[in-house]
Parts: C-alpha cells; structure tokens; sequence
C-alpha cells in the first residue's frame, strides 16, 4: 500500500488550525475507515482543516511510516495559503499504533528524513500538537508486540525498540499532547498512556491526560459511551486553552460583571487599556476617602479628571461613596451627604450620575435601601460570595466574589458558579494595590485572570450592561 494524503474540504474561506489525522491497524493496516474519515469529519465542526494519511505499513519497515507522516505535516504547511491552513497551528491526531506514528511525528521530527525534492522540503515537520487515542508507546515496557514486530520486523534489536520506545524520546522540544485511554483495554495497555504522560511532565511539557474506567480497545469517538464520547470537545478545549489554536467551541453563554474599587491611578494607566486589549467591559466604584487619609495618599487615587478618561473610554462609573464608611452605621441624612459629595464631585468632571452603588467595605447595608432607590440607583452591590440570579435576586443586594492577594482558587471556585442563567461578579482592587495591600493583586496574576476569561469564553460586562439585557 502507498502512502496519500486526503484533504477534506468546507466552503469557509477563513484560514483555519489543520488537524492531520492517522487511523491505527498495528502498523499492518490503516483502518480508514473508522478511525479516518469519522474523525476528520467530526473535528471540522471545531474550525479545522482535516487531513487523513493513509501511511505505508507491512512488509514497509521503520522509518517509511514515519517519512509519509513527516511529509504530511510538509506538505499542508506548504500548501497552507491555497489550503486555508494556519501553519503554526497543526495537531496530528493518532489511533492506537497511528497515535505511535503520530507521537513519532512529536519525538523524531529532527531524525527521520522525509525530503522529496520539492518545496515542501524546506518546510517544519513538527507539529504543534499531539492528540494520542489509546496509544501504542513502548516496545520495551507494556508494548503491543504485532505493532513492534510490523513496525521493525521480527528480528529488531533491543536498541531499535529502545529507540522507538517514544516515552525515552520526550525532550522539552516535543509538542503538547493530549492522551486517553480506557483503564480495560485488552490490546494496549493503558499503561503505555501513563509512560507517555509523566515523561512529558517530567520534561515540563504540557500534557493533559484522561483515563476513562471501561471499554475495549478501539473506542474511536467513544460511541456507546457518555464519558469517553465527550474526548474530541476536550482535546479541541485543549488545542484552544493550552496550545492557542483559533477553534470556536461550542459552549453555554456564562456572564462576568467586573468591578473595580477604589480607583486607584492603575486603573486608568493599567487596568483600563488590557480591558480594552481584550474587549472586556467593566464598572469602576471610586471613593475618596476620608480628609486625614487623601492627605497623606492622594498620590495614588485618580482625579476627576482621569476618571472622566475612564467614562470616555466607555467604562460605567458608579458610586463607592465619598469616604467610605460603613453605611450601616450612618443616619439616612449622613448616607445621603456621602452620596450626594460624591456624585457632585463626579458631575464637576462631567460624569453622568451613577446608577450602579457599591456598599463600603462589601457588607449590605439594609438601613440605606430606601435612599438607594429614591436615588435611582439600579443596582447595588455586596460582596456576598455566591452567583447573581438578576431574575430573582434584590438588585439593591447583589452579590460579588472579591479577588486579592493573587487568589487563583478564589479566582476558579467564583467561575464555577457560572451559570447561563447567573452572572459571576468579581471585586478588584488595585493592580498592584500599594496603599491597601491587603486587596492587592499583581500585574501578572490580573493578567493571567483576563486571558483565562477570554481563553474560556467569558462574556465579560459593566453591571449597568448586563442589567440592560
């Protein structure tokens, strides 16, 4: 059998990630059929381009299946532009002994030589992913014994099945890879997955790894299965999350409201353009503070001025009160001169008057509800730790989950609440917070936040956006 490359077309113009498919069949066949096409197919629902290799196998010997798998991986990069591929965006998906060849494709790249004398020669045989379904790994330890013996003919030497044993072949060059198998597989043993995962993590390379409990060896696209079924979605999660591949995944609409207290001069020179960089919305609550505190570190709040460049950037501005005190504790008359100072000193800068309130400090205030609504106010938030229900929840006690101190399982456990129906509302202060250090969050953990919530697929808000909706 010669080797050929199917290309599977879709009338999108867009260039797209390539997904290079390789159907196991122990190196003595290539089941095209079930572990080609169906797959190929499948994974062009993510965005991808797809590719199925039909690669030589036996009486062919190493390293002929591995050339045709490097020359496929030459030969899409080279015709990226008149294929719609992005070139630095190519995983190679391999099934049983195809995912052997497919993480030959990952290890050997710089060994085997698959030049032909065009072109394509010139162009990278590294790819930028590895997907591995129920893999053949090893010759020397858990190994399949047809695969080895089609692959290097009965006579190999113990070196030569050393040497494509691909868990001694991971460096910190080789590409991230996602793996699963199932724990009763009666052909692979699952353990060569196992070999596979902790070299890649012992060489610090990325590796996501699943084990389902039950099904036989061959489970393709998990059919009959719910848990191993949902394996294409996750490695597309995995090219998009860990590898920075353009997919668009299907996934629940799930809201952020962000909220920034304070106003601290990083919110303007910091915070405020890496929202814009990533297209995120978000409500700023300023206070002033009291007299004694402004006066030793005014320095570090914004002006009237900068936080009308806040509103011009199109970010809501919403009330924190003036000195922020514990409005459960005040009069309705002292309540009212704390909202009123504030909101003078707003529309002294040509802000519009707020209709977002943040309580002082977080807790609900019971006592000022009345005020906030006489007010129009619209909304009002605390910072008790659970989802936004806005079709149920008393807007006037909103809920929120303040971040500090670079807290990423806060971070994470906020997130998890989110729901298609709820909306997650995250408090942040200064990014650094020098004065109040306390609530502070670095730089680069901040900026970590954001790209996980774009990453993710989070819509992110001002609370006077989400409300309109």
């Amino acid at each position: 059998m010669e080797s050929r490359l199917d290309r599977y077309t879709d009338p999108d113009p867009r260039k797209k990630p390539a997904l290079l498919v390789i159907p196991g069949g122990g190196y003595g066949c290539a089941c095209e059929t079930t572990e080609g096409r169906p797959i190929a197919e499948c994974f062009q629902k993510f965005g991808f381009r797809t590719f199925v290799l039909r690669y030589r196998v036996a009486p062919h010997r190493y390293p002929e299946p591995q050339q045709d798998a490097l020359r496929a991986i030459k030969l899409i990069r080279a015709n990226a532009d008149a294929w719609g591929v992005l070139p630095d965006q190519l995983a190679v998906c391999g099934f049983s002994a195809g995912a052997h060849l497919a993480a030959c494709t990952g290890t050997l790249y710089d060994e085997v030589n698959a030049a032909d004398g065009d072109s394509a020669d010139s162009c990278c045989a590294r790819p930028d992913a590895l997907l591995l379904a129920y893999p053949v790994i090893s010759f020397v330890e858990h190994p399949h014994l047809g695969s080895a013996e089609n692959l290097l003919g009965s006579n190999a030497s113990p070196s030569l099945r050393e040497q494509l044993s691909l868990e001694r072949r991971v460096t910190r060059e080789t590409p991230p890879a996602f793996v699963w198998h199932t724990v009763t597989d009666q052909i692979v043993p699952y353990r060569n997955s196992l070999l596979f995962a902790e070299a890649m993590w012992s060489a610090k390379r990325k590796c996501e790894l699943h084990l389902f409990p039950y099904g036989p060896h061959g489970m393709q696209l998990g059919y009959g299965r719910d848990d191993i079924r949902r394996w294409p979605e996750q490695a597309a999660a995995f090219l998009r999350t860990s590898c920075g591949f353009s997919l668009t995944l299907p996934c629940p609409r799930r809201t952020v409201v962000l909220t920034f207290d304070d106003a601290v001069k990083n919110h303007l020179d910091f915070v405020a353009p890496l929202l814009k960089e990533y297209g995120f919305g978000a409500t700023f609550f300023p206070c002033r503070f009291s007299d004694e505190w402004r006066e030793k570190n005014e320095a570090h709040l914004l002006t009237g001025a900068e936080l009308r460049e806040l509103h011009d950037m199109g970010f809501e501005i919403g009330n924190h009160t003036w000195s922020h005190p514990d409005m459960r504790t005040l009069s309705a008359e002292e309540a009212e001169q704390e909202i009123d100072r504030f909101d003078r000193f707003l529309a002294d800068a040509g802000i519009p008057r707020p209709k977002s309130f943040a309580y002082p400090g977080g807790p609900f205030a019971e006592n000022i509800v009345p005020l906030l609504r006489s007010r129009g106010f619209a909304a009002a938030r605390t910072t008790e730790q659970r989802p936004w229900a806005k079709n149920t929840d008393d807007p006037m006690r909103i809920p929120a989950f303040p971040i500090c101190k670079n807290d990423r399982l806060g971070f994470f456990r906020a997130l998890s609440c989110c729901r298609e129906d709820n909306a997650v509302v995250l408090v942040f202060h200064g990014v650094p917070d020098t004065v109040h250090p306390w609530v502070n969050n670095s730089p680069e953990c901040f900026r970590e936040f954001l790209e996980y919530l774009r990453n993710e697929g989070f819509r992110c808000v001002s609370m006077a956006e989400y409300l309109a909706e």
